[in-house]
């Protein structure tokens, strides 16, 4: 499909069926990067009040929290946020409820990967959706690439297709997206997915890190180096961009690599620019670093990453612990974007699995069976070297014989048929750092 036909009439139609205010919000946000500190936060602050206000009135979980905080939404500023509790998945899992506004447009329904080993249900509405895709594009175009061009996806697919994911493969072709499986990293496929790529020569490739260079080291060794005419970036996210990973794909593809930070249910919360800083989306997310003792931490410290979404209406997430850790950095960046800057993302790094039946696959082809299990509240898979699997669940109630059979063998069929004994616990122990792997390949370098 035409660049330009998708960018000036096939995505804006779908973005207006949708009713969502996304390609403003892009605009919108082409401006404010260049705005000043001042003024920056003198929208933070409007954007806070209104977010503490509306949550007042819709959602009873945190007016009780604002009144208890003592703070009247109609002046608080960002350091009130500081008064609140902060917002845990333990929460959200206990009170979803209450913390949803039923009125807000769009209301959709959705569930993270369980990148902390603890799946959780949350929901989204249009602005925020839309919020969330205009930071995504503005971060595109700072590599030169624009909407409509065309994009590779190497990532995650569902379990099993179903007839909204047929509409969804219709969408992409016509928008200009293709989607490799990265849960099926087997030779096979892989020889595929290089056909594939030589084919539709994309102008930027997406994908996990370690399936992208795990992708690109296999065409090495099969002699097939991965030749493309377009390819102007590559953008990774979903786990720690290794060094090793980042060289071997800016060698191969002789093109910048880009890493974003965000989740599912935090948002678009930064990406690299050209110069390599971890830009923050201060026009939709606050972003505290905060101690062990929920304090603030000092530049250059490490924190844990807390998140206010200041465009999340249907479901506010009001200073959400997202597990996730990484350094406070200063704002100077030659780029000229006065937005704030994070450095070394910690504690997202995901191991690829091995496959039984030859190949790798991606650790989230199995979180995402455990995802979508409702009985599943905790998890913790451990591959060893001889491709066995242990997986320790922690149950919500009574989980049968049956079940766990099911489960058992659903890990078992993406892993090529791995052996896979399950465990239930009544708890998962974090690792010695404090921080809870959920998925360990003892395999991943064989």
């Amino acid at each position: 499909m035409y660049p330009a036909l998708v960018r000036h009439l096939l995505i804006p139609l779908h973005e207006r069926i949708m009713g969502r205010p996304t390609l403003s919000m892009l605009r919108e946000m082409e401006r404010t990067q260049w705005w000043s500190r001042d003024q920056l936060a003198t929208l933070q602050q409007s954007k806070l009040r209104r977010l503490l206000s509306h949550a007042h009135t819709r959602c009873p979980f945190h007016r009780d929290r604002i009144d208890a905080a003592c703070i009247d939404p109609r002046s608080a500023t960002v350091n009130d946020l500081s008064r609140l509790p902060l917002l845990t998945k333990s929460d959200i899992a206990d009170h979803r409820e209450r913390l949803i506004d039923k009125s807000a447009p769009g209301l959709r329904d959705a569930t993270t990967g369980g990148s902390t080993g603890a799946p959780l249900a949350f929901t989204t509405d249009r602005a925020r959706q839309a919020a969330d895709q205009a930071a995504r594009a503005r971060s595109r175009r700072w590599f030169g690439v624009n909407l409509g061009d065309r994009e590779l996806y190497l990532w995650g697919s569902p379990i099993e297709q179903s007839a909204g994911d047929s509409l969804k493969s219709l969408r992409d072709h016509l928008t200009n997206q293709r989607l490799l499986n990265a849960f099926q990293l087997t030779p096979k496929a892989m020889t595929r997915y290089l056909a594939i790529l030589k084919d539709y020569d994309p102008v930027h490739i997406f994908g996990y890190p370690s399936s992208l260079s795990r992708l690109v080291r296999f065409a090495l060794d099969a002699g097939h180096p991965i030749r493309t005419r377009k390819l102007r970036a590559v953008f990774t996210t979903g786990e720690l961009l290794a060094p090793a990973d980042r060289a071997i794909l800016e060698e191969h593809f002789n093109v910048p690599v880009a890493d974003g930070y965000g989740s599912r249910e935090g948002g678009f919360i930064a990406h690299q620019c050209p110069y390599g800083a971890y830009h923050v989306t201060m026009e939709s997310l606050i972003v505290e670093l905060i101690d062990h003792a929920g304090k603030p931490v000092r530049t250059g410290e490490v924190g844990e990453i807390v998140i206010t979404h200041l465009d999340a209406l249907g479901m506010p997430f009001i200073r959400y612990r997202t597990g996730d850790l990484a350094r406070s950095a200063n704002n100077s960046c030659p780029c000229g974007r006065k937005l704030d800057t994070l450095k070394m993302m910690e504690g997202r790094r995901t191991d690829l699995l091995r496959r039984a039946d030859g190949g790798h696959a991606h650790a989230l082809s199995v979180i995402y069976v455990l995802r979508n299990e409702p009985a599943v509240a905790e998890f913790k898979v451990t591959q060893h070297s001889g491709l066995d699997l242990d997986v320790e669940i922690v149950p919500r109630g009574s989980m049968g014989a049956e079940h766990q059979s099911r489960i058992s063998s659903l890990i078992s069929g993406q892993l090529g048929g791995a052996a896979v004994r399950l465990h239930l616990r009544d708890s998962i122990a974090p690792d010695p750092s404090g921080k809870h792997r959920h998925v360990v390949s003892e395999a991943h370098g064989l």
